[in-house]
């Protein structure tokens, strides 16, 4: 049956697919994760989940089958029907069933449904061509610590030097050289005081230019003779793709009278448009947001208004 394939192609699209009298599968995004033990990064990915409690009919996926199958609805319905009494009989016959794509199906002693997802489908349209990565450990060491080794080990190769003093009497010309070593010290003390004094006037002059250059920017004044001219966006407002169905009727002028008695009772209804049987769709409301749609169905049912449906696009006018 094509039922397992068209689940899979709306969970691509749409975090909540209702599979009438058997239950929903849900989908959560989850981040990427990192495992230390394996070493291994797993990308983003829809996490699956199954809600066996959820099993009222969004029209969800019949409508997708009717625009893939070239089926009437009520054929798509019924095609739904056969494909749960399918997969609980091979629950039945053989213990599991596995929905290709989605994931396999059992029953426990309580005869509960247990669901085991898919692991290695990933239904998040971004991280397409995404897969686990696997990275290795490095071993890092301090830099100060091979530094400090470095330095130790210069300082046991540098040889020790000692002078030793001649017993002998020195000459005249020890002392000529002790006076050239005087003067040569004098001359480095110098060559450093006059350096110094000349990074301090550097300081001093870099200091006085900028204060200069501050003051002229504070005392300065810019006018603008033109001022720019301004920018019009024009927003385009969010479709509301999804509607809550209250009847279908084929005299528009009856579709008026629906949507005249739905507006007394509150509801912000109107015509949607027209499907492919020629009959005028009169919806109770219309959202942006899918979950708001089925927030707002759910209370409808409660209310008595159980053959509202939920339906997902656009009419022809």
């Amino acid at each position: 049956m094509q039922i397992a394939t068209y689940i899979s192609d709306l969970l691509y699209r749409h975090e909540c697919v209702v599979v009438p009298n058997f239950g929903a599968f849900i989908s959560r995004r989850v981040s990427a994760q990192h495992f230390a033990s394996s070493h291994t990064i797993y990308p983003p990915k829809k996490g699956l989940s199954f809600n066996a409690q959820i099993q009222q009919n969004d029209g969800l996926l019949a409508s997708y089958i009717v625009s893939v199958a070239n089926i009437s609805y009520q054929e798509a319905v019924q095609e739904i029907r056969d494909y749960v009494r399918f997969l609980d009989q091979e629950m039945d016959d053989n213990g599991s069933v596995t929905i290709h794509k989605v994931g396999r199906f059992s029953r426990s002693e309580e005869n509960a449904l247990q669901f085991i997802p898919m692991y290695l489908v990933n239904y998040l349209p971004e991280a397409f061509g995404l897969s686990s990565h696997e990275t290795f450990a490095v071993d890092r060491v301090p830099v100060f610590e091979t530094v400090n080794e470095i330095q130790e080990e210069a300082v046991k190769e540098v040889p020790v030097v000692t002078l030793e003093t001649p017993k002998s009497n020195s000459g005249p010309w020890v002392r000529y050289a002790a006076v050239g070593v005087v003067l040569l010290g004098l001359s480095y003390v110098g060559f450093n005081a006059y350096k110094d004094r000349t990074q301090q006037d550097a300081i001093a002059v870099e200091q006085m230019a900028d204060k200069v250059v501050s003051t002229k920017i504070e005392s300065a004044s810019f006018l603008i003779s033109e001022p720019l001219p301004s920018i019009h966006l024009d927003v385009a407002p969010l479709e509301k793709n999804y509607h809550i169905v209250a009847g279908a009727f084929r005299d528009p002028a009856n579709a008026d009278k629906r949507v005249a008695q739905l507006q007394n009772k509150g509801y912000n209804a109107k015509r949607i448009g027209v499907n492919s049987y020629g009959l005028h769709n009169v919806a109770f409301s219309s959202f942006i947001e899918r979950n708001d749609a089925i927030n707002e169905l759910n209370k409808l049912r409660a209310l008595g208004f159980e053959k509202a449906w939920l339906f997902t696009g656009s009419l022809p006018k």
